[in-house]
């Protein structure tokens, strides 16, 4: 009768922490490099993320805020709205989502001139009181017009160079009113005006010319007169199904949101995320190849003790998961070097930023989830990458390795 088999003792976990030891300090030169593969990957892909972050906020600001709004109401088979106010706070109420504001606004086609040389411009009149934040320009120099200032003007930062023209000049404004149906040719309203204030704006402000809307309203005829509500949302995405909804309430109107009726935000947008994904996958290809690379030659150069260890008794499973721990190791520490790098990279940004024409500047947006985003990218691609070197380890054969035959 055979004896019964001695019961194996666990290995201990000296070996295993040795190895470990072993590994990560006995190859400084590897793990210098990885952990540089990292943090160049982190480094690099947190400002990139962030400015185009930036970007698209700011255009959104520019673009909507400081621009047409969200969603765009005008009459539908008239030239403009006969009461303005009354106009806007009746899209108010058929809203069913919270409106931010509802600004009527006049525009009519012009220009303006000083001298006998003229430029064409829209004309804008809008009601200065209202938010400041909602403006569709940004004053740069001078004031507003005071509420029934029927001779003060804005006057756009490209125009007012075009023609030569600074804060208190007089110039000459040409506004086509409109004629009635029926009747021949289009009345141009003539006026003098005092540039009060000049604005910009990447929206088209610095193109054009702001008076007060009672004002140029009175020129048509009809004192309350507006050609359009602009709808101002604090959920931007949210416009579209805004304007569908309106014109079903308001058969009296058309109802648009930004997305439909500019194709230019739109557009931009989608490439600020096609570039955003280019730039993810650019860093992910940069990360995983040179980390695979160095951790196979790492597992290659260790596969004596690997199989020292198999011999032992430690399991596949374990051996996997040490040098999976070491790849973790070096993502961790790569990401602290370029978390600092990165944000190192975004406070440079926020003082010189990487776009700035009128109005529109870029700054990175700095958020936990912008920082968060890469980070969590480049963990992820480091240990995918580590991991199949990680196999290989765990497959290595004790006895062929300890008879030196693999």
């Amino acid at each position: 009768m055979e004896p019964a088999p001695l019961p194996r003792s666990r290995p201990r976990l000296g070996p295993l922490l040795l190895l470990a030891r072993k590994s990560l300090l006995g190859s400084r030169f590897t793990f210098a490099l990885l952990v540089l593969s990292v943090a160049a990957g982190a480094g690099f892909q947190i400002p990139n993320t962030a400015n185009l972050a930036g970007f698209s906020e700011a255009l959104l600001e520019e673009e909507l805020r400081h621009g047409a709004g969200d969603v765009r109401v005008e009459p539908r088979d008239k030239r403009h709205f006969d009461d303005g106010a009354a106009a806007a706070a009746k899209v108010s109420e058929a809203a069913d989502t919270p409106v931010r504001a509802a600004v009527p606004v006049l525009v009519l086609p012009g220009a303006v001139g000083k001298g006998g040389r003229f430029q064409n411009a829209l004309v804008y009149g809008y009601d200065f009181s209202g938010d400041p934040a909602l403006r569709p320009f940004h004053l740069t120099d001078g004031a507003l017009p005071a509420r029934g200032d029927s001779n003060g003007v804005l006057i756009g930062t490209s125009l007012a160079n075009r023609i030569g023209v600074k804060v208190g000049d007089v110039v000459d404004l040409r506004v086509i009113l409109g004629a009635p149906p029926g009747a021949a040719g289009e009345p141009v309203g003539a006026s003098v005006m005092t540039v009060r204030g000049l604005v910009a704006g990447s929206a088209g402000a610095y193109r054009s010319v702001f008076l007060d809307r009672a004002s140029l309203a009175e020129k048509t005829g009809a004192p309350a007169a507006a050609s359009a509500i602009h709808v101002h949302l604090d959920d931007h995405f949210a416009a579209s199904a805004l304007a569908t909804r309106l014109e079903a309430r308001l058969p009296e109107a058309r109802a648009v949101g930004w997305r439909e009726d500019d194709p230019y935000v739109t557009n931009y947008l989608a490439a600020n995320r096609t570039v955003n994904a280019v730039s993810y996958a650019m860093v992910v290809a940069a990360i995983s190849i040179p980390v695979w690379a160095l951790f196979h030659i790492h597992v290659l150069g260790r596969r004596r003790e690997i199989g020292i260890l198999a011999a032992l008794g430690f399991s596949r499973r374990e051996i996997f998961g040490l040098f999976l721990l070491q790849t973790l190791v070096v993502a961790l520490v790569g990401l602290v070097a370029g978390a600092a790098l990165g944000y190192g990279m975004l406070l440079y940004f926020q003082a010189h930023p990487i776009f700035s024409w009128e109005a529109l500047v870029v700054r990175p947006v700095i958020t936990a989830a912008v920082l968060a985003g890469p980070c969590l990218a480049v963990l992820a691609t480091t240990l995918l990458a580590g991991s199949v070197p990680a196999w290989r380890a765990a497959r290595t054969d004790p006895a062929r390795v300890l008879r030196r035959i693999d």
